[in-house]
Protein backbone atom coordinates (compact mmCIF):
# COMPACT_ATOMS: atom_id res chain seq x y z
CA UNK A 1 0.00 0.00 0.00
CA UNK A 2 2.84 2.41 0.82
CA UNK A 3 4.63 1.73 -2.47
CA UNK A 4 1.40 2.23 -4.36
CA UNK A 5 0.83 5.58 -2.63
CA UNK A 6 4.37 6.74 -3.46
CA UNK A 7 3.84 5.80 -7.14
CA UNK A 8 0.57 7.75 -7.19
CA UNK A 9 2.32 10.82 -5.77
CA UNK A 10 5.13 10.51 -8.33
CA UNK A 11 2.60 10.00 -11.19
CA UNK A 12 -0.24 12.45 -10.55
CA UNK A 13 -1.74 11.59 -13.98
CA UNK A 14 -3.08 8.38 -12.44
CA UNK A 15 -5.16 10.33 -9.94
CA UNK A 16 -8.55 11.66 -11.12
CA UNK A 17 -8.74 15.31 -10.05
CA UNK A 18 -11.64 16.52 -7.99
CA UNK A 19 -14.06 18.95 -9.68
CA UNK A 20 -15.68 21.86 -7.89
CA UNK A 21 -18.73 23.63 -9.36
CA UNK A 22 -18.77 27.45 -9.53
CA UNK A 23 -21.43 29.73 -11.04
CA UNK A 24 -18.93 32.19 -12.45
CA UNK A 25 -18.85 31.29 -16.14
CA UNK A 26 -19.97 33.25 -19.17
CA UNK A 27 -23.41 33.08 -20.78
CA UNK A 28 -24.01 29.60 -22.18
CA UNK A 29 -26.79 27.85 -24.07
CA UNK A 30 -27.62 24.28 -24.99
CA UNK A 31 -29.01 25.45 -28.35
CA UNK A 32 -25.68 26.37 -29.91
CA UNK A 33 -26.85 25.28 -33.37
CA UNK A 34 -30.10 27.25 -33.38
CA UNK A 35 -28.53 29.80 -35.73
CA UNK A 36 -29.01 27.23 -38.50
CA UNK A 37 -32.76 27.38 -37.92
CA UNK A 38 -32.77 31.18 -38.04
CA UNK A 39 -30.80 31.25 -41.30
CA UNK A 40 -33.06 28.67 -42.95
CA UNK A 41 -36.30 30.28 -41.77
CA UNK A 42 -35.14 33.59 -43.23
CA UNK A 43 -34.05 31.86 -46.46
CA UNK A 44 -37.57 30.49 -46.84
CA UNK A 45 -38.98 33.95 -46.15
CA UNK A 46 -41.15 33.01 -43.19
CA UNK A 47 -40.62 36.20 -41.09
CA UNK A 48 -41.60 38.47 -43.99
CA UNK A 49 -44.64 36.32 -44.79
CA UNK A 50 -45.73 36.38 -41.14
CA UNK A 51 -45.45 40.19 -41.14
CA UNK A 52 -47.75 40.35 -44.17
CA UNK A 53 -50.15 37.88 -42.56
CA UNK A 54 -50.31 40.01 -39.40
CA UNK A 55 -51.44 42.98 -41.52
CA UNK A 56 -50.48 45.62 -39.00
CA UNK A 57 -51.71 43.79 -35.87
CA UNK A 58 -49.18 44.82 -33.26
CA UNK A 59 -47.02 41.97 -31.98
CA UNK A 60 -48.87 39.18 -33.83
CA UNK A 61 -46.01 38.29 -36.19
CA UNK A 62 -43.53 38.26 -33.29
CA UNK A 63 -45.71 35.92 -31.23
CA UNK A 64 -46.15 33.55 -34.18
CA UNK A 65 -42.40 33.54 -34.88
CA UNK A 66 -41.57 32.87 -31.22
CA UNK A 67 -43.92 29.87 -31.06
CA UNK A 68 -42.65 28.60 -34.42
CA UNK A 69 -39.03 28.70 -33.25
CA UNK A 70 -40.05 26.96 -30.03
CA UNK A 71 -41.64 24.12 -32.02
CA UNK A 72 -38.56 23.87 -34.25
CA UNK A 73 -36.47 23.43 -31.10
CA UNK A 74 -38.77 20.65 -29.91
CA UNK A 75 -40.57 22.64 -27.20
CA UNK A 76 -44.20 21.53 -27.13
CA UNK A 77 -45.63 23.30 -24.10
CA UNK A 78 -46.23 26.98 -23.42
CA UNK A 79 -44.08 26.73 -20.29
CA UNK A 80 -41.20 25.19 -22.27
CA UNK A 81 -41.34 27.92 -24.93
CA UNK A 82 -41.49 30.63 -22.25
CA UNK A 83 -38.36 29.15 -20.60
CA UNK A 84 -36.33 30.50 -23.55
CA UNK A 85 -36.65 33.90 -21.88
CA UNK A 86 -33.91 32.72 -19.50
CA UNK A 87 -31.56 31.85 -22.39
CA UNK A 88 -30.27 35.12 -23.90
CA UNK A 89 -27.74 33.28 -26.05
CA UNK A 90 -30.45 31.20 -27.74
CA UNK A 91 -32.59 34.31 -28.30
CA UNK A 92 -29.66 36.08 -29.98
CA UNK A 93 -28.95 33.04 -32.16
CA UNK A 94 -32.62 32.89 -33.20
CA UNK A 95 -32.76 36.61 -33.87
CA UNK A 96 -35.48 37.25 -31.27
CA UNK A 97 -35.60 40.33 -29.09
CA UNK A 98 -37.48 38.58 -26.31
CA UNK A 99 -39.75 35.64 -25.59
CA UNK A 100 -43.30 36.03 -24.21
CA UNK A 101 -44.04 34.70 -20.75
CA UNK A 102 -46.32 31.72 -20.21
CA UNK A 103 -49.34 33.88 -19.19
CA UNK A 104 -48.79 36.02 -22.29
CA UNK A 105 -48.72 32.91 -24.50
CA UNK A 106 -51.90 31.63 -22.84
CA UNK A 107 -53.66 34.92 -23.56
CA UNK A 108 -52.37 34.87 -27.13
CA UNK A 109 -53.82 31.43 -27.86
CA UNK A 110 -57.04 32.29 -26.02
CA UNK A 111 -57.48 35.11 -28.56
CA UNK A 112 -56.59 32.88 -31.50
CA UNK A 113 -59.21 32.26 -34.19
CA UNK A 114 -59.92 29.65 -36.80
CA UNK A 115 -59.37 32.37 -39.40
CA UNK A 116 -55.81 32.88 -38.15
CA UNK A 117 -55.21 29.13 -38.36
CA UNK A 118 -56.49 29.08 -41.95
CA UNK A 119 -54.24 32.02 -42.86
CA UNK A 120 -51.23 30.13 -41.49
CA UNK A 121 -52.23 27.05 -43.50
CA UNK A 122 -52.54 29.30 -46.55
CA UNK A 123 -48.98 30.46 -45.91
CA UNK A 124 -47.95 26.80 -45.73
CA UNK A 125 -49.64 26.24 -49.10
CA UNK A 126 -47.66 29.14 -50.64
CA UNK A 127 -44.37 27.69 -49.42
CA UNK A 128 -45.18 24.16 -50.64
CA UNK A 129 -45.98 25.55 -54.10
CA UNK A 130 -42.78 27.59 -54.14
CA UNK A 131 -40.39 24.91 -52.88
CA UNK A 132 -41.92 22.05 -54.92
CA UNK A 133 -42.25 23.93 -58.22
CA UNK A 134 -41.18 21.82 -61.18
CA UNK A 135 -42.53 18.47 -59.98
CA UNK A 136 -44.95 16.88 -62.47
CA UNK A 137 -46.55 14.17 -60.34
CA UNK A 138 -47.96 13.93 -56.82
CA UNK A 139 -49.56 11.25 -54.67
CA UNK A 140 -51.97 12.58 -52.04
CA UNK A 141 -52.64 10.55 -48.89
CA UNK A 142 -55.67 11.45 -46.78
CA UNK A 143 -56.14 10.42 -43.19
CA UNK A 144 -57.79 11.49 -39.96
CA UNK A 145 -56.88 11.14 -36.29
CA UNK A 146 -58.86 11.37 -33.09
CA UNK A 147 -57.36 13.62 -30.40
CA UNK A 148 -58.50 12.87 -26.86
CA UNK A 149 -59.15 15.94 -24.69
CA UNK A 150 -59.36 16.52 -20.95
CA UNK A 151 -61.95 18.84 -19.53
CA UNK A 152 -64.20 20.77 -21.87
CA UNK A 153 -62.20 22.77 -24.45
CA UNK A 154 -64.16 24.74 -27.02
CA UNK A 155 -65.25 22.87 -30.13
CA UNK A 156 -64.66 19.40 -28.65
CA UNK A 157 -67.61 17.01 -28.80
CA UNK A 158 -68.61 13.39 -28.34
CA UNK A 159 -67.87 10.98 -31.15
CA UNK A 160 -65.78 7.97 -32.17
CA UNK A 161 -63.10 7.77 -29.46
CA UNK A 162 -61.35 4.39 -29.14
CA UNK A 163 -58.88 5.55 -26.46
CA UNK A 164 -61.30 7.09 -23.96
CA UNK A 165 -64.80 5.94 -24.74
CA UNK A 166 -67.43 8.40 -23.64
CA UNK A 167 -65.01 11.35 -23.47
CA UNK A 168 -64.99 14.41 -25.72
CA UNK A 169 -62.47 14.68 -28.50
CA UNK A 170 -61.26 16.58 -31.54
CA UNK A 171 -60.85 15.12 -35.00
CA UNK A 172 -57.99 16.27 -37.25
CA UNK A 173 -58.28 15.75 -41.00
CA UNK A 174 -54.94 15.83 -42.80
CA UNK A 175 -53.57 15.59 -46.31
CA UNK A 176 -50.00 14.53 -47.18
CA UNK A 177 -47.84 14.67 -50.30
CA UNK A 178 -46.47 11.13 -50.36
CA UNK A 179 -43.31 11.53 -52.45
CA UNK A 180 -41.89 14.56 -50.59
CA UNK A 181 -43.56 13.89 -47.19
CA UNK A 182 -45.03 17.37 -46.80
CA UNK A 183 -48.23 18.05 -44.87
CA UNK A 184 -50.44 19.93 -47.33
CA UNK A 185 -53.77 20.11 -45.47
CA UNK A 186 -54.95 20.09 -41.87
CA UNK A 187 -58.29 20.99 -40.29
CA UNK A 188 -59.55 20.72 -36.71
CA UNK A 189 -63.11 19.43 -36.17
CA UNK A 190 -65.23 18.33 -33.25
CA UNK A 191 -65.13 14.66 -32.34
CA UNK A 192 -68.59 14.05 -33.81
CA UNK A 193 -67.08 14.57 -37.28
CA UNK A 194 -64.84 11.50 -36.95
CA UNK A 195 -67.19 9.57 -39.25
CA UNK A 196 -65.89 11.19 -42.42
CA UNK A 197 -68.62 12.45 -44.71
CA UNK A 198 -68.26 12.66 -48.47
CA UNK A 199 -68.21 16.46 -48.24
CA UNK A 200 -65.38 16.40 -45.68
CA UNK A 201 -63.42 14.03 -47.90
CA UNK A 202 -63.90 16.29 -50.92
CA UNK A 203 -62.94 19.42 -48.97
CA UNK A 204 -59.72 17.82 -47.68
CA UNK A 205 -58.85 16.55 -51.15
CA UNK A 206 -59.40 20.00 -52.70
CA UNK A 207 -57.43 21.73 -49.97
CA UNK A 208 -54.58 19.27 -50.52
CA UNK A 209 -54.69 19.72 -54.28
CA UNK A 210 -54.58 23.51 -53.97
CA UNK A 211 -51.21 23.14 -52.25
CA UNK A 212 -49.71 21.45 -55.32
CA UNK A 213 -47.72 23.67 -57.71
CA UNK A 214 -49.07 24.36 -61.19
CA UNK A 215 -46.38 22.11 -62.67
CA UNK A 216 -48.09 18.99 -61.23
CA UNK A 217 -50.04 17.33 -64.04
CA UNK A 218 -50.54 13.81 -62.68
CA UNK A 219 -52.32 13.33 -59.35
CA UNK A 220 -52.88 10.04 -57.54
CA UNK A 221 -54.70 9.50 -54.26
CA UNK A 222 -54.81 6.90 -51.49
CA UNK A 223 -57.17 6.72 -48.52
CA UNK A 224 -58.62 4.23 -46.08
CA UNK A 225 -62.22 3.02 -45.92
CA UNK A 226 -63.32 6.12 -43.98
CA UNK A 227 -63.18 8.02 -47.30
CA UNK A 228 -65.01 5.39 -49.33
CA UNK A 229 -68.21 6.74 -50.86
CA UNK A 230 -69.72 6.96 -54.33
CA UNK A 231 -69.86 10.77 -54.15
CA UNK A 232 -66.16 11.12 -53.29
CA UNK A 233 -65.05 8.60 -55.92
CA UNK A 234 -67.12 10.43 -58.56
CA UNK A 235 -65.33 13.65 -57.59
CA UNK A 236 -61.95 11.99 -58.13
CA UNK A 237 -63.01 10.48 -61.43
CA UNK A 238 -64.27 13.86 -62.67
CA UNK A 239 -60.82 15.34 -61.87
CA UNK A 240 -59.07 12.40 -63.58
CA UNK A 241 -57.32 11.35 -60.40
CA UNK A 242 -55.97 7.80 -60.19
CA UNK A 243 -57.09 6.47 -56.81
CA UNK A 244 -56.85 3.45 -54.54
CA UNK A 245 -59.35 3.64 -51.67
CA UNK A 246 -60.09 0.84 -49.23
CA UNK A 247 -63.71 -0.27 -49.63
CA UNK A 248 -66.16 -0.80 -46.81
CA UNK A 249 -66.89 -4.47 -46.43
CA UNK A 250 -70.68 -4.48 -46.69
CA UNK A 251 -72.65 -7.72 -46.87
CA UNK A 252 -72.90 -7.72 -50.73
CA UNK A 253 -69.16 -7.12 -51.04
CA UNK A 254 -68.35 -9.92 -48.58
CA UNK A 255 -70.57 -12.34 -50.50
CA UNK A 256 -68.71 -11.62 -53.73
CA UNK A 257 -65.26 -11.79 -52.11
CA UNK A 258 -65.75 -15.28 -50.75
CA UNK A 259 -66.69 -16.74 -54.12
CA UNK A 260 -63.71 -15.48 -56.16
CA UNK A 261 -60.92 -17.49 -57.75
CA UNK A 262 -57.68 -16.23 -56.14
CA UNK A 263 -54.31 -16.14 -57.86
CA UNK A 264 -51.68 -17.11 -55.29
CA UNK A 265 -48.58 -14.96 -54.99
CA UNK A 266 -46.96 -17.24 -52.41
CA UNK A 267 -48.03 -19.50 -49.56
CA UNK A 268 -49.55 -16.58 -47.67
CA UNK A 269 -50.96 -14.05 -50.12
CA UNK A 270 -53.48 -14.29 -52.93
CA UNK A 271 -55.13 -11.71 -55.23
CA UNK A 272 -58.38 -11.46 -57.15
CA UNK A 273 -60.55 -8.74 -58.63
CA UNK A 274 -64.13 -8.11 -59.69
CA UNK A 275 -66.44 -5.37 -60.94
CA UNK A 276 -68.87 -4.04 -58.36
CA UNK A 277 -71.83 -1.71 -58.71
CA UNK A 278 -73.16 -0.49 -55.40
CA UNK A 279 -76.63 0.70 -54.58
CA UNK A 280 -77.35 3.94 -56.44
CA UNK A 281 -74.12 3.86 -58.45
CA UNK A 282 -74.39 4.79 -62.13
CA UNK A 283 -71.56 2.47 -63.16
CA UNK A 284 -69.49 -0.34 -61.72
CA UNK A 285 -65.97 0.04 -60.31
CA UNK A 286 -62.97 -2.22 -60.20
CA UNK A 287 -62.31 -3.93 -56.86
CA UNK A 288 -58.98 -5.59 -56.05
CA UNK A 289 -59.16 -8.18 -53.26
CA UNK A 290 -56.18 -9.16 -51.14
CA UNK A 291 -56.44 -12.46 -49.25
CA UNK A 292 -54.05 -13.37 -46.45
CA UNK A 293 -53.72 -16.85 -44.98
CA UNK A 294 -53.81 -16.54 -41.19
CA UNK A 295 -51.47 -18.35 -38.86
CA UNK A 296 -53.60 -21.09 -37.27
CA UNK A 297 -51.65 -20.80 -34.02
CA UNK A 298 -52.01 -17.01 -33.78
CA UNK A 299 -54.84 -15.82 -36.05
CA UNK A 300 -55.16 -12.48 -34.26
CA UNK A 301 -51.45 -11.73 -34.09
CA UNK A 302 -51.79 -8.28 -35.64
CA UNK A 303 -54.50 -5.73 -36.22
CA UNK A 304 -55.62 -5.50 -39.86
CA UNK A 305 -58.39 -3.52 -41.58
CA UNK A 306 -59.78 -6.80 -42.95
CA UNK A 307 -62.50 -9.30 -42.19
CA UNK A 308 -61.75 -12.92 -41.43
CA UNK A 309 -63.44 -16.09 -42.71
CA UNK A 310 -62.31 -19.72 -42.70
CA UNK A 311 -58.67 -19.06 -41.89
CA UNK A 312 -58.23 -16.10 -44.25
CA UNK A 313 -58.33 -12.33 -43.89
CA UNK A 314 -59.56 -10.13 -46.75
CA UNK A 315 -59.12 -6.53 -47.82
CA UNK A 316 -60.86 -4.83 -50.76
CA UNK A 317 -59.43 -1.82 -52.62
CA UNK A 318 -61.58 0.26 -54.97
CA UNK A 319 -59.50 1.67 -57.82
CA UNK A 320 -59.62 3.12 -61.31
CA UNK A 321 -55.95 2.41 -61.97
CA UNK A 322 -55.19 0.42 -65.13
CA UNK A 323 -52.34 -1.46 -63.42
CA UNK A 324 -52.09 -5.12 -62.53
CA UNK A 325 -53.75 -6.10 -59.26
CA UNK A 326 -50.42 -6.64 -57.49
CA UNK A 327 -49.30 -3.11 -58.46
CA UNK A 328 -52.52 -1.66 -57.05
CA UNK A 329 -51.90 -3.53 -53.80
CA UNK A 330 -48.30 -2.30 -53.52
CA UNK A 331 -49.36 1.26 -54.37
CA UNK A 332 -52.00 1.26 -51.64
CA UNK A 333 -49.63 -0.28 -49.08
CA UNK A 334 -47.15 2.54 -49.63
CA UNK A 335 -49.53 4.84 -47.79
CA UNK A 336 -48.33 3.21 -44.57
CA UNK A 337 -45.41 5.65 -44.68
CA UNK A 338 -47.75 8.45 -43.65
CA UNK A 339 -47.95 6.83 -40.21
CA UNK A 340 -44.34 7.94 -39.67
CA UNK A 341 -45.26 11.50 -40.72
CA UNK A 342 -48.21 11.53 -38.29
CA UNK A 343 -46.06 10.09 -35.51
CA UNK A 344 -43.32 12.67 -36.06
CA UNK A 345 -45.77 15.57 -36.24
CA UNK A 346 -47.29 14.43 -32.94
CA UNK A 347 -44.20 13.46 -30.92
CA UNK A 348 -41.75 16.08 -32.23
CA UNK A 349 -44.06 19.03 -33.05
CA UNK A 350 -47.09 18.53 -30.79
CA UNK A 351 -49.74 18.55 -33.53
CA UNK A 352 -52.10 16.59 -31.26
CA UNK A 353 -51.58 18.76 -28.18
CA UNK A 354 -54.50 20.73 -26.75
CA UNK A 355 -52.97 23.88 -25.30
CA UNK A 356 -55.98 26.20 -25.05
CA UNK A 357 -59.59 26.17 -23.90
CA UNK A 358 -60.54 27.96 -27.13
CA UNK A 359 -60.94 26.08 -30.38
CA UNK A 360 -59.35 28.99 -32.29
CA UNK A 361 -56.20 28.75 -30.18
CA UNK A 362 -55.94 25.01 -30.81
CA UNK A 363 -56.48 25.55 -34.56
CA UNK A 364 -53.67 28.15 -34.53
CA UNK A 365 -51.37 25.74 -32.68
CA UNK A 366 -52.15 22.97 -35.21
CA UNK A 367 -51.29 25.27 -38.13
CA UNK A 368 -48.00 26.34 -36.49
CA UNK A 369 -47.04 22.70 -35.83
CA UNK A 370 -47.69 21.91 -39.52
CA UNK A 371 -45.44 24.82 -40.53
CA UNK A 372 -42.72 23.68 -38.11
CA UNK A 373 -42.87 20.08 -39.38
CA UNK A 374 -42.66 21.16 -43.03
CA UNK A 375 -39.82 23.62 -42.33
CA UNK A 376 -37.85 20.78 -40.72
CA UNK A 377 -38.67 18.50 -43.65
CA UNK A 378 -37.43 21.14 -46.13
CA UNK A 379 -34.27 21.67 -44.06
CA UNK A 380 -33.47 17.96 -44.17
CA UNK A 381 -33.93 17.87 -47.93
CA UNK A 382 -32.55 21.22 -49.10
CA UNK A 383 -29.64 21.56 -46.65
CA UNK A 384 -28.72 18.03 -45.57
CA UNK A 385 -29.56 16.37 -48.89
CA UNK A 386 -31.78 13.72 -47.26
CA UNK A 387 -34.33 12.68 -49.88
CA UNK A 388 -34.72 8.90 -49.81
CA UNK A 389 -33.90 8.09 -46.19
CA UNK A 390 -34.62 10.99 -43.86
CA UNK A 391 -33.64 11.17 -40.21
CA UNK A 392 -36.33 12.09 -37.71
CA UNK A 393 -36.53 15.56 -36.20
CA UNK A 394 -35.05 14.45 -32.87
CA UNK A 395 -31.93 13.17 -34.72
CA UNK A 396 -31.58 16.54 -36.44
CA UNK A 397 -31.87 18.41 -33.16
CA UNK A 398 -29.46 16.09 -31.36
CA UNK A 399 -26.73 16.45 -34.00
CA UNK A 400 -27.14 20.03 -35.19
CA UNK A 401 -29.24 22.12 -32.82
CA UNK A 402 -28.78 20.99 -29.21
CA UNK A 403 -25.05 21.75 -29.05
CA UNK A 404 -23.59 23.42 -25.92
CA UNK A 405 -22.05 26.81 -26.70
CA UNK A 406 -20.69 29.87 -24.90
CA UNK A 407 -21.72 33.39 -25.89
CA UNK A 408 -18.88 35.91 -26.21
CA UNK A 409 -18.75 39.47 -27.48
CA UNK A 410 -15.75 40.65 -29.45
CA UNK A 411 -15.21 43.35 -32.07
CA UNK A 412 -18.81 44.54 -31.80
CA UNK A 413 -20.03 41.08 -32.75
CA UNK A 414 -21.50 38.16 -30.84
CA UNK A 415 -20.08 34.66 -31.22
CA UNK A 416 -21.26 31.26 -30.03
CA UNK A 417 -18.14 29.28 -29.20
CA UNK A 418 -18.63 25.53 -29.64
CA UNK A 419 -16.17 22.86 -28.53
CA UNK A 420 -13.72 22.49 -31.41
CA UNK A 421 -13.71 18.68 -31.19
CA UNK A 422 -17.50 18.31 -31.05
CA UNK A 423 -18.61 15.09 -32.86
CA UNK A 424 -21.05 17.05 -35.06
CA UNK A 425 -18.53 19.65 -36.21
CA UNK A 426 -18.09 18.27 -39.74
CA UNK A 427 -21.83 17.85 -40.29
CA UNK A 428 -22.54 21.32 -38.88
CA UNK A 429 -19.96 23.03 -41.08
CA UNK A 430 -21.24 21.20 -44.17
CA UNK A 431 -24.82 22.25 -43.37
CA UNK A 432 -23.73 25.84 -42.77
CA UNK A 433 -21.84 25.97 -46.07
CA UNK A 434 -24.79 24.52 -47.99
CA UNK A 435 -27.20 26.91 -46.31
CA UNK A 436 -25.11 29.98 -47.13
CA UNK A 437 -24.98 28.97 -50.81
CA UNK A 438 -28.68 28.05 -50.94
CA UNK A 439 -31.05 30.21 -52.93
CA UNK A 440 -34.76 29.42 -52.58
Amino acid sequence: MQASSRRARRNPSHVVPEVTERFTGKVQTKYGGSGLLRRFVHQVGLPARLDRLAAGQSGLAQYLLCVLFGLLLGLQRQSEIAELRKDPAALLALGLEKMPSQPALSRFFACGTRQLGRKLLGLNTELVRKLREGRVGATLDLDGQVVVVRGNPGGASFGYNPKRKGAKSYFIMMGFWGEVRDIVAAELFGGHRASVSAQMAKDTYRQSRRALPASVLRVRLRADCGFYSDEFLKCLEADRVTYAVAARLTAPVKAMVLGLDYRPLNDKWGLAEFEYRGHGWKHSRRMVVVRERLDPENPHGKQLPLFECEGYAYQVIATNAPWAAVCVWHFYNDRSRLENIIKESQYDFGSNHIISKRVGGNATWLALSVLAYNATNWLREKVLGQRGHRHMAHWLRHHLIVIPATLVHSGRRHYLNIWRDHPSRTLFEQALGTLEALRL
